[in-house]
């Protein structure tokens, strides 16, 4: 049926959410009449003065502010409002049950269609049917036959049922009791509720016992609400457990007194994770101790400590270091502690190096380890950065932000300015907040169950739970134990499901780390990696002047072959003279890097220039800057002072084969997973040259004995000396030794060897001249009259 609208036409029936052709909308301060409706389209004809009609975009209409479908009157016409059957979401299936049988009974009695029968041809039972029957008679019949049936339901009860179906729907036969939600503070009132939160411990304020705090309610509720204070104070007990339900504990009361401001958020308030859409948006890092016992070093067992960083966006474990961690010891009272370990400002900067960095696989590590045999974008990734060759699948990710606590090492200076240099922001969470840190928090408790327990020289992390003999088992050396945890990441990690990671275009579908980066590439494309040379930038950077001898660091001098274009060379900064920067790895300190600044942006120079460990070649396998100070102090105590450059490095080269062969007795070398512990970080240096290399060792009894001289032993060091030096002597050929003058002056007398005087008068190669042209004539040649027989200490060879 249609009514008059405003312009005289007839106006369609129809629900005011749907548009039909003769309706009358609002849009944009005017009335219009819907024309037609051509797919998307909407043809609107003004119906104001001043209008102009209008060709628009359904979505375009209903989108406006002012939209709406207006009745023949001019008055907005209310939208038909669908039913909320989401409620039944929260119904047992008890109550579910009870719901649809209350449905057809109650259709029995306004249709007459018997109960269980689903399609549309149907017979009324008897005293069912609407054209024979009054409705109150078919409230009594169904009041009778469900107490029959033992069901509860009278004729008021039945009769509440049909008219809530009626007007609600399915929805008007769901007994509201089922619906209702304890409030979280009981039954307390309101007031009394705000008045417990804002009498909590203020900001800067000690804390005290929940008892005080019900003192401090008491009084401010008698005050704000003097008449009706009776009414509104609950007894003893309902008042703590308002204050269970609130949350509000001693230790809670504590917390609150120790944060920074009354404006700051408590520490237990509410988690909100923020929102991040890219990879590298956010990357936390932390340092958590492993539970695990490896071998040293010095082959003795040492604790672990892990330090790595995880993606919000992909949860992809980016990097990891494995360090060991103990105290050091002091050589005297009042002396500085040495032999100290643990993760350092280096461990931190190393790791956003190997972030950006594809991790090299492992030889004997499964195909699937592999990239190219992943989920991970391999060909984008491979043509970005040809080191993806032959990679593990673990991805590069590029941090913008990272998230740290606030330990040291975070907070020194060389973890800063290496996120300076690449432009990462450092965002510190607050003090005893783990909630700041919740993704890399609950990573830590997975690794240790998802690897930690799976590993030899496993502890637990209490003492309950440690075993007696674990120091006394196989342990790894720390190289095997970090090559460990990398094939876990890349095999286990990487492939795992994880319920945070969803499909960006099927919400349902539950992703790994590794298809989460893949989605995240598709949309912003691939992270570009760091250079080594970019990434030499992040070493330990120091100020030294080259001299004659090289460089100094920590009691070691580095060579080059370049040291006369350094030595006694200005820098040109002001105040640095002729200080030069130096970069050095204490984990590869084989080699260290002078930056010649003055060659920057000059394509044919290299800036970086390697210097090398003098006294390298006494030390055969890898070695760190902490097996160098125990050696140091182990030479000190042998020999009650400062050891040499050359004894510490005999030094260590022992601890490094006395690692190699373990506490057996097997002296057997170990595999080199077992050499020196050496982080597996980017390949930020290169290999110490050997000035050694190439040259076979000489081997005992093959060394040849001295040729034959051709002067008697007598004549070398004869007892008597002989005239001034003035005079010129000559050898047994005849030649001068003495060149202070003309070795062929004539008239000059020429004197025998017996003559010479004490000691040698010519230089080293004079000796030997005779000999050279007596080994060059033939054999058959015999020998002249001024060839000496050989004298009484003379051996022929």
């Amino acid at each position: 049926m249609s009514v008059p609208s405003a312009s005289g036409a007839q106006e369609p029936d129809g629900p005011a959410d749907v548009l039909l052709p003769g309706m009358t909308v609002r849009w944009e301060a005017g009335r219009y009449l819907i024309g037609a409706v051509q797919g998307s389209t909407v043809h609107l004809v003004a119906l104001d003065e001043h209008g102009l009609d209008a060709q628009v975009l359904v979505f375009v209409l209903v989108a406006a502010g002012d939209f709406a479908v207006l009745d023949a009157d001019g008055r907005p016409r209310e939208p038909e409002v669908l039913p909320d059957l989401s409620v039944l979401d929260r119904l047992d299936k008890h109550q579910r049950e009870t719901v649809q049988s209350w449905k057809e009974h109650v259709l029995e009695v306004l249709t007459g269609r018997p109960v269980h029968v689903r399609d549309g041809r149907f017979t009324p039972r008897p005293g069912y049917d609407p054209a024979t029957t009054t409705r109150g008679a078919r409230y009594a019949l169904k009041a009778s036959e469900l107490a029959a049936a033992g069901l509860t339901g009278s004729v008021a009860t039945v009769q509440r049922k049909c008219l809530a179906y009626e007007k609600e729907g399915l929805l008007g036969l769901i007994d509201q009791r089922w619906l209702r939600t304890s409030s979280p503070h009981g039954r307390c009132d309101k007031r009394l509720v705000d008045l417990v939160l804002q009498e909590r411990t203020p900001g800067g304020e000690s804390a005290g016992t929940l008892s005080r705090l019900r003192r401090r309610v008491r009084i401010a509720l008698r005050r704000a609400h003097p008449d009706e204070f009776e009414e509104l104070w609950p007894a003893r007990s309902t008042f703590y457990d308002l204050l269970q339900r609130l949350g509000i504990s001693v230790a809670s009361e504590e917390r609150a007194a120790r944060r920074d401001g009354p404006d700051e958020e408590p520490a237990d308030g509410p988690f909100h994770p923020p929102v991040v859409s890219l990879l590298g948006e956010r990357v936390q890092i932390d340092s958590t101790g492993l539970d695990v016992i490896a071998r040293g070093d010095d082959g003795r067992p040492a604790q672990v400590e892990l330090t790595y960083g995880v993606d919000n966006l992909s949860r992809c474990l980016a990097a990891g270091m494995i360090v060991p961690k103990h105290s050091g010891r002091n050589k005297g009272k009042g002396s500085k502690r040495r032999g100290g370990r643990g993760t350092k400002a280096l461990d931190a900067s190393l790791l956003l190096a190997q972030m950006m960095a594809p991790l090299p696989a492992r030889p004997g590590w499964a195909p699937l380890a592999l990239a190219e045999n992943s989920d991970l974008p391999f060909t984008e990734m491979l043509a970005q950065d040809p080191r993806m060759a032959g990679a593990a699948a673990r991805p590069v990710i590029r941090p913008k932000t990272v998230v740290v606590d606030n330990a040291k090492i975070f907070k020194a200076g060389h973890f800063k300015d290496a996120c300076e240099t690449l432009g990462i922001e450092v965002e510190p969470a607050r003090e005893r907040t783990a909630v700041d840190k919740q993704i890399i928090e609950r990573t830590n408790a997975s690794i240790k169950s998802g690897f930690s327990q799976f590993v030899a020289g496993y502890t637990g992390n209490s003492l309950g739970r440690r075993g007696k003999n674990v120091e006394h088992e196989p342990l790894l050396s720390l190289n095997e134990l970090q090559d460990l945890w990398h094939e876990w990441v890349v095999t286990e990690w990487q492939n795992t499901e994880h319920e945070g990671l969803r499909s960006p275009i099927y919400p349902a579908m539950v992703l790994t780390p590794n298809q989460m980066y893949a989605a995240a590439v598709a949309t912003e494309g691939v992270p570009r990696p760091a250079s080594p040379k970019e990434n030499r930038k992040l070493l330990l950077r120091t100020q030294r002047i080259v001299t004659r001898d090289g460089i100094k660091i920590d009691n070691r001098t580095y060579v080059s072959s370049r040291i006369r274009d350094f030595r006694h060379r200005h820098t040109g900064i002001k105040g640095q003279g002729q200080r030069w920067r130096i970069y050095f790895n204490p984990y590869v300190p084989q080699r260290v890097w002078l930056y010649d600044h003055t060659v920057e942006g000059d394509p044919a120079r290299d800036p970086w220039v390697p210097f090398d460990f003098k006294y390298q070649h006494l030390i055969h396998d890898d070695w760190t800057q902490y097996l160098w100070e125990q050696a140091a102090l182990l030479v000190s105590e042998e020999e009650d002072r400062e050891g040499t450059e050359e004894a510490i490095a005999r030094a260590v080269d022992k601890m490094l084969d006395r690692g190699r062969r373990g506490s057996g007795t097997d002296s057997s070398p170990a595999p080199a997973s077992a050499a020196a512990f050496v982080p597996q970080t980017l390949e930020i240096t290169e290999a110490a040259v050997n000035p050694y290399a190439g040259i076979t060792p000489a081997a005992p009894g093959s060394v040849r004995p001295a040729p034959l001289l051709n002067v008697a032993a007598k004549d070398l060091f004869p007892g008597q000396r002989g005239p001034g030096p003035t005079e010129d002597y000559a050898d047994a050929d005849g030649e001068s030794a003495l060149q202070q003058e003309p070795a062929a002056s004539p008239g000059r007398r020429r004197r025998s060897p017996a003559a010479r005087p004490h000691g040698l008068d010519g230089a080293p190669g004079d000796i030997f001249r005779g000999m050279r042209a007596e080994q060059a004539r033939p054999p058959s040649e015999p020998r002249d009259s001024g060839d000496a027989p050989p004298g009484p200490n003379q051996q022929e060879t």
